[in-house]
């Protein structure tokens, strides 16, 4: 097997001292936002509530809102450190990549990046609104609501995070592409069949008691397959 050029071979115990070393280098700067993005949670959680929530704060227990402040602040940070988490990976892992790969590794991360927070904001600005709103409305004549703090934050954290992942799906079929495990020419020619399937996974995974979100979600994995066989020819 050919060795990747400038690579050295080190015993087990200098790579695990090294991934450490890394590990403590990502972890004191997410420890530090966690602890500033805490002082001001309150406030942020409030934006946030307001913003998306049609109903007064509840809480069950008397640890939920400090919970759910710890919750909020360590989001924060772990999406503020990304950057230092991907380049400490990097600088891991890159001795052991040829150029090539390496060169495909600096396009893919910065793009997945840039995914990952247009699905985000999606979610955040648009679906996590609608699904509350909608879920309110339609048990109001039924139900004085009172939604749990912690729970409804989860909730939110979810979407937002399903919605990210889901936005890592040009990526992967990029990657199918390249690797010669599919044809553009062939998905260019079963749009039909694709759409079908991607309506029926999009209304899968967004289970609710309108339709909406689910439509949503349809229409981002249409024009994110769309959009994935238009950029698939720069990689």
């Amino acid at each position: 097997m050919n060795a990747v050029p400038g690579d050295e071979e080190l015993p087990l115990a200098e790579h695990l001292k090294e991934m450490r070393s890394r590990m403590i280098i990502v972890a004191i700067p997410v420890i530090i936002i966690t602890l500033i993005a805490f002082i001001f949670s309150g406030s942020l959680l409030q934006l946030v509530w307001n913003y998306s929530v049609p109903v007064p704060m509840t809480i069950y227990s008397p640890t939920e809102l400090i919970v759910t402040k710890l919750t909020i602040s360590l989001v924060c940070a772990l999406f503020f450190g990304i950057p230092l988490i991907v380049y400490e990976t990097f600088m891991f892992v890159g001795k052991g990549l040829y150029k090539h790969e390496k060169s495909f590794f600096i396009k893919v991360v910065p793009f997945s990046f840039i995914l990952f927070s247009m699905g985000a904001a999606l979610a955040y600005f648009v679906v996590v609104p609608l699904v509350f709103k909608y879920t309110v409305f339609y048990s109001i004549d039924i139900a004085a609501p009172q939604v749990s703090l912690m729970k409804t934050i989860s909730t939110m954290i979810t979407l937002v995070l399903g919605f990210g992942i889901v936005f890592q799906f040009p990526l992967l079929l990029i990657f199918a592409i390249k690797m010669d495990l599919l044809k553009r020419e062939y998905l260019r020619g079963k749009r039909i069949i694709i759409y079908s399937a991607l309506i029926a996974f999009a209304f899968f995974i967004s289970p609710g008691p309108e339709a909406l979100s689910g439509l949503i979600v349809a229409v981002v994995l249409v024009v994110l397959f769309e959009f994935s066989l238009l950029i698939a020819r720069f990689f």
